[in-house]
C-alpha cells in the first residue's frame, strides 16, 4: 500500500474513531441553540436511532472502501442520502408545536423566526450532506478506491464535522471537561 494510501486510511479510521467514542460518549444528550444540554431520560429518541443508523453506514462504507467493495459503498451513500432527509423530517416537523425536541433544546415552537432559521441553517448542513455522498457514490461506481476514499474523507470533514461543531462543539471537549449544562 502506497504512503498516500495509508495517509487516507489512517485519517478515515481515526475520523470513524472519534465519531464512535462521540457517539457513544454523548448519546444520552440533546444540544439546544441556547447551549444548554438537556437529558433524554434514557428515552430512545427517533433522532437518536436516526443518527446511528448514519453512523452504521458511514462505517459500511470505510470498511466496503478498505475491502474495494465499491458498489456497496455506493449503496451505502444512497442511504444515507435518503437518511439526510429524514433528519430534517424529525427535528422540523410540520407542525413544530408538536416537537418535543424544540422543548427539550430550550427552543419555542411558537417562535416562527427562531426555527425558520434554524431550518435554513440546517438546510445548508443537509444539502452539503447530500451532495458530498452522492459525490462518494459517484466515486465508488466509477471504481477508483483512492478517490472514493478521498470523498468519503470530504465527506466526513466538511458536513459531519462542521455540523457537529456548530450544534455540539460540546462534543470535542478534553476528557474531563464537564462544564456547566454537560
Amino acid at each position: 500500500m502506497g504512503m498516500i494510501k495509508m495517509k487516507y486510511v489512517v485519517f478515515g479510521v481515526l475520523a470513524l474513531i472519534m465519531l464512535g467514542i462521540g457517539n457513544s460518549m454523548f448519546t444520552h444528550k440533546a444540544m439546544g441553540s441556547s447551549g444548554k444540554a438537556a437529558e433524554h431520560e434514557g428515552v430512545i429518541e427517533p433522532t437518536q436511532e436516526l443518527m446511528k443508523d448514519i453512523e452504521k453506514r458511514l462505517t459500511n462504507m470505510l470498511s466496503g472502501i478498505l475491502e474495494n467493495n465499491l458498489k456497496y459503498v455506493a449503496n451505502e451513500a444512497g442511504a444515507v442520502v435518503d437518511q439526510s432527509y429524514k433528519i430534517s423530517e424529525f427535528f422540523f416537523p410540520f407542525d413544530p408545536k408538536k416537537n418535543e425536541w424544540f422543548e427539550r433544546a430550550g427552543i419555542d415552537p411558537k417562535d416562527a423566526g427562531k426555527i425558520t432559521k434554524l431550518r435554513e441553517e440546517f438546510a445548508l448542513f443537509q444539502s452539503g450532506i447530500v451532495y458530498k455522498a452522492l459525490n462518494v457514490r459517484k466515486m465508488a461506481m466509477e471504481g477508483s478506491q483512492e478517490e472514493t476514499l478521498k470523498a468519503f474523507a470530504d465527506l466526513i470533514e466538511k458536513t459531519c464535522f462542521a455540523c457537529h461543531k456548530k450544534n455540539r462543539d460540546w462534543l470535542f471537549d478534553q476528557p474531563g471537561s464537564h462544564g456547566p449544562g454537560r
